[in-house]
């Protein structure tokens, strides 16, 4: 059952293969500093405003803001700091590609671990490793488009990077042999999981129960990772009192998202479809082409554990979970290190040709269509970049970096026309719990337009503010609020980012009223007025009875406080 056979049935030269392994490992690093490095467009996509979160964290944070402690966040705090440093490493990084990008700085060293212990025995299995997590690390996209035209993901990115950190588990936990290696990369994998986001630390803590199961890992190797982990935690918890706090995130995301686990189970599977069915005809073929067969000294039980029908079941079963908490990710990437690791067992079983013919035949349909459409979505939303323009902005910064379509950017001037000539009608469908597209935030003109009102209101703010307007706080009554990182303001604490009204705002304390009572600046969207900031107007009403309605663009009002309103009529 070595998994040197795959290496065995193919003449190349192991040193070569492992100079491949090593080289492909050296190009993706390259690219991406290179790719940080350099003045990178991004052609704008889907949701693209979910990038948006990431240049918020960065002033919350530089601003000495802790993540949980200090502001309410919809995944771990590890995301933003990774995206803060990566965004202070590279000052000349868009802003988009720094947020994804920032997991390599994590996942890279620790795949070249798993890779170098692979690679002594099964060099083209380390390849066959290596080059799936290179090009899902590379390709910020995910693996599904959601809309029509083509265009940059700036949406899923924390999902993303946890489905990277589990492939990275799951290569370990199936190849790695060395037992103190394997207990650093779980306890490091483990950590970053949880502090990235916890459903795919819940997907990862199965699969580390089947590998000790299993017994790739060793109960003194476990108790090991168990006990790094728990001390960092702790350690984090009493320099910060980051890890209660964000245990109580989590717990008041449970409470917003109520829907039943059984419907999001059905959304996870149907959006995986085609690999949960091909995944589970792998697994009937291999179970008829490989029985499970213990070593002398293994016990039986020991030995189905190991099967890879096990592995790949609960790649698929983590997978689904995984996906039925999200609107976007690299899907069941986990599935390649499981697949390769079945393809290597099965070559080293005797006979059954056209079984392992069928297996692999079966296996590709598993694993390449998922990669093949992230290939394919990326290299259609940069071959689009040709024939898109940039549009110009004054405060964006290196975050309006973006090129988009200028039948898009005609269609955003016509649209912003509209719903300024008239505002009843975005109003009433508001009141209505409606959006004037099904897919509104999908819609690219929609996203440049976003990004287009708020720099003509920061360009406003910045006016007012060299005739004197003087204001330390600013916030906004929509999903994202660039508005501090642009005007190199304060957001104020205590306030979610990433201000979803339906599943990402908890319900406000004091301390929350009182941070927003305090706001001197809270901005309301009006081009389109939609659904989303009523109902947050709704939820922090209580704390705006004291300021004063003003308007400062024509897409954009503000709630100020007595003060600012007395300065910006003077």
């Amino acid at each position: 059952m070595s998994a040197t056979t795959l290496d065995q049935s193919v003449p190349l030269p192991r040193m070569g293969l492992t100079a491949l392994v090593w080289a492909v490992i050296g190009a993706l690093t390259a690219l991406i500093v290179a790719g940080l490095a350099l003045p990178l467009h991004a052609p704008i996509g889907a949701m693209y405003w979910d990038s948006f979160l990431y240049l918020d964290a960065a002033n919350r944070i530089g601003q000495g803001q802790v993540p949980n402690v200090d502001f309410f966040t919809p995944v771990g705090p590890l995301e933003y700091y990774l995206s803060t440093w990566t965004l202070n490493l590279f000052p000349n990084a868009q802003p988009m590609y720094a947020a994804s990008w920032s997991i390599a700085f994590v996942t890279i060293p620790l795949m070249a671990l798993v890779l170098w212990d692979i690679a002594r025995r099964a060099p083209l299995v380390a390849l066959a490793v290596a080059v799936p997590f290179a090009l899902y690390t590379l390709l910020p996209f995910n693996t599904t488009e959601y809309y029509n035209f083509p265009g940059s993901d700036g949406f899923g990115i924390y999902n993303r990077h946890a489905s990277q950190l589990v492939y990275v588990l799951a290569a370990a936990l199936v190849f790695v042999r060395r037992q103190w290696l394997l207990a650093a990369l779980i306890a490091a994998l483990m950590l970053a999981l949880f502090l990235v986001k916890v459903t795919g630390f819940v997907v990862a803590g199965l699969l580390c129960v089947v590998a000790l199961a299993a017994g790739r890992v060793q109960v003194l190797s476990a108790i090991a990772s168990a006990v790094v982990f728990a001390a960092t935690l702790a350690g984090l918890e009493l320099a910060t009192g980051m890890i209660s706090a964000y245990l109580a995130d989590i717990a008041a995301l449970f409470q917003i998202n109520d829907t039943s686990m059984a419907h999001r189970l059905v959304q996870g599977a149907s959006r995986t479809g085609g690999t949960v069915i091909f995944a589970g005809l792998t697994c009937l073929l291999l179970l008829f082409a490989m029985p499970v067969r213990a070593l002398p000294d293994q016990p039986r039980w020991r030995a189905a554990c190991d099967h890879p029908v096990v592995w790949i079941g609960a790649a698929v079963a983590g997978g689904i979970f995984f996906e039925s908490q999200n609107t976007g990710s690299q899907e069941m990437i986990a599935l390649w290190p499981v697949i390769v690791h079945a393809l290597a067992r099965m070559l080293s079983e005797p006979g059954a040709h056209a079984a392992k013919a069928g297996v692999a035949l079966l296996a590709g349909c598993t694993v390449l269509p998922p990669l093949v459409q992230t290939i394919q979505h990326a290299a259609r939303a940069n071959l689009a970049m040709v024939r898109q323009i940039a549009p110009e902005h004054a405060n964006w910064g290196r975050a309006g970096r973006i090129t988009v379509r200028p039948r898009m950017l005609e269609r955003f001037e016509r649209m912003r026309a509209h719903y300024i000539a008239w505002p009843e009608a975005t109003r009433a469908l508001a009141e209505r719990r409606e959006l004037p597209a099904y897919v509104l935030y999908s819609e690219h003109d929609f996203q440049v337009g976003l990004m287009h009102d708020a720099d003509e209101v920061a360009g406003e703010l910045a006016r007012l503010e060299a005739e004197g307007l003087s204001y330390r706080t600013i916030m906004t009554l929509d999903f994202a609020n660039p508005f501090a990182f642009m005007l190199d303001k304060s957001a104020p604490r205590h306030i979610a980012i990433g201000a979803d009204p339906y599943r990402a705002v908890p319900e406000p304390d004091a301390a929350v009223f009182e941070a927003v009572a305090d706001t001197d600046i809270v901005l309301e969207p009006l081009c389109p007025y939609r659904d989303n900031s009523r109902e947050l107007r709704a939820i922090y009403a209580p704390a705006l009875t004291g300021h004063v309605r003003v308007t400062l663009t024509d897409c954009y009002a503000a709630y100020v406080r007595p003060a600012i309103a007395a300065q910006l009529t003077r």
